[in-house]
């Protein structure tokens, strides 16, 4: 039992990580039809100690807010379990995309841009109450 749970598991690895790409790749499509935010910079690759201890797969970087931080997913499931996690006890603003396996593009950078917003707006919104 120990080999075919190895093998699941090997599988759901490759799964996130061809998921991470695809994110990459389609926050960088110059031929989409979705535009980003003005205030969007670019999306890059978190670093291992920031995926590892912080929950961070992707940074965003912003022209007015610093950076916003994006964990990817495969499931609603998997979503769900990081939600409940430490990594958001920790850090209220991460947000969690989940992208499938027949997502194109388009669909990856409309749902990415309509978390970042929020993201965006949560912060804004905490910078008013504080200030």
């Amino acid at each position: 039992m120990g080999n075919i749970r190895r093998a699941l598991h090997d599988i759901s690895l490759e799964r996130g990580r061809r998921n991470k790409e695809r994110f990459f790749e389609a926050m960088k499509a110059k031929d989409s039809s979705v535009e980003m935010p003005k205030w969007f910079v670019r999306a890059y690759h978190a670093s291992r100690k920031e995926d590892l201890f912080e929950g961070k797969d992707a940074i965003i970087e912003t022209k007015d807010v610093g950076k916003l931080f994006i964990q990817i997913k495969s499931s609603y499931a998997g979503a769900q379990n990081f939600l409940k996690g430490k990594h958001c006890k920790h850090h209220s603003f991460i947000g969690v995309i989940v992208i499938h396996d027949n997502d194109t593009n388009e669909s990856i950078r409309t749902r990415a841009r309509r978390i970042l917003s929020k993201l965006r707006q949560d912060i804004l919104e905490k910078r008013n109450v504080t200030a």
